[in-house]
């Protein structure tokens, strides 16, 4: 009997696809300055234990398996930090520069109660990180303006009330004239690939499943998709009293790493964050040893959940629109 060769529709849209052209601006670090002015944080806001130098010792010792207490603390956070991101969103526009998101960022988190947790975290400035283009990861906000069809990779991540809640989005910067500057589909195919790739992984998270399916899951849906790769450094992580907690979770299959042998029980939380690209998958640290660009210049597009193991599945912590509301008639001047 004659078998029928099964093509997969991503893989038939992705043959016709052309290589993407460069029309794009290519980010370098210290190009465009940002003010020096630092973010401040009322005094009466807890901070995270890095901020004190506490990271060592018994701090590192995390509890993998979180209690009904620590869950609902790591909700609260996930909540905040959806909550700003999604508010921020709004505002990201043409012209906009990434100090100014990041000073929004910034004051919706005083507003919230949250530290935003990336500020100070190992010499990071600013509160929140803005990766444009050919920016894999911890993009500084400075101040360059966005132009029509910039991929902005925006990370938010607080600490609130003993915990962290960690999120990020992709954004294609719309023209104000589409008829003059017609939306970038290498951009648009790029980011739609980059979303699905992490919600497949998050789908098989469930108690029983070895964290290797996520790197399996990862590569497997990225090869059916022309010209883009997985950026392998670019690594998942428990969290909750800490930002960075044990597994390491990686997006795609190694073997040799003994924490993807690990098995998913109810009550982990971590957080799933493929960073993909049209070019090698090869990145490099720029000069200040903070941010991470590509070594062929190609664009980059990052989604992240946080996520929580339960008796039955997953749950999204960071999924969706909350209904919380900043406190915005009691703001404070938190940054000049």
């Amino acid at each position: 009997m004659n078998k029928k060769l099964f093509i997969s529709p991503i893989t038939i849209r992705s043959l016709f696809r052309k290589t993407p052209t460069k029309t794009y601006d290519i980010i370098t670090s210290g190009a465009y300055k940002t003010n020096n002015l630092p973010r401040i944080v009322p005094k009466e806001i807890p901070r995270p234990n890095h901020i004190y130098n506490l990271v060592n010792g018994p701090y590192q010792s995390s509890i993998l398996i979180k209690n009904q207490w620590q869950l609902e603390g790591i909700r609260a956070a996930c909540r905040r930090a959806r909550t700003i991101i999604d508010t921020v969103s709004e505002s990201i526009q043409v012209g906009i520069t990434t100090d100014t998101i990041d000073k929004l960022v910034h004051e919706l988190c005083i507003s919230l109660g949250c530290y935003p947790a990336p500020l100070n975290y190992e010499d990071f400035p600013r509160s929140c990180c803005t990766s444009v283009n050919n920016m894999a990861l911890h993009g500084i906000p400075d101040g360059r303006p966005l132009k029509a069809n910039d991929i902005l990779k925006l990370d938010v991540s607080v600490y609130y009330n003993g915990f962290f809640g960690d999120v990020s989005e992709t954004y294609l910067i719309p023209a104000v004239d589409k008829t003059k500057t017609p939306i970038d589909n290498d951009a648009l195919y790029l980011i739609k690939h980059a979303r699905r790739c992490r919600d497949r992984a998050i789908a098989a998270c469930r108690p029983g499943i070895e964290f290797s399916t996520i790197g399996r899951i990862c590569e497997e849906y990225i090869k059916q998709c022309n010209g883009l790769k997985l950026v392998k450094s670019a690594c998942g992580h428990g969290l909750g009293e800490q930002l960075h907690e044990p597994p390491q979770v990686l997006h795609y299959y190694d073997p040799s790493e003994k924490q993807m042998k690990w098995i998913m029980e109810e009550g982990m939380v971590f957080a799933i964050e493929p960073v993909i690209t049209e070019g090698n998958g090869r990145v490099k640290m720029c000069d200040d040893n903070i941010q991470v660009c590509t070594t062929d210049n190609s664009r980059c597009a990052q989604f992240e959940h946080t996520i929580a193991i339960t008796s039955n599945g997953h749950e999204i912590l960071t999924e969706g629109k909350t209904d919380m509301r900043p406190n915005v008639l009691e703001r404070k001047a938190v940054f000049v």
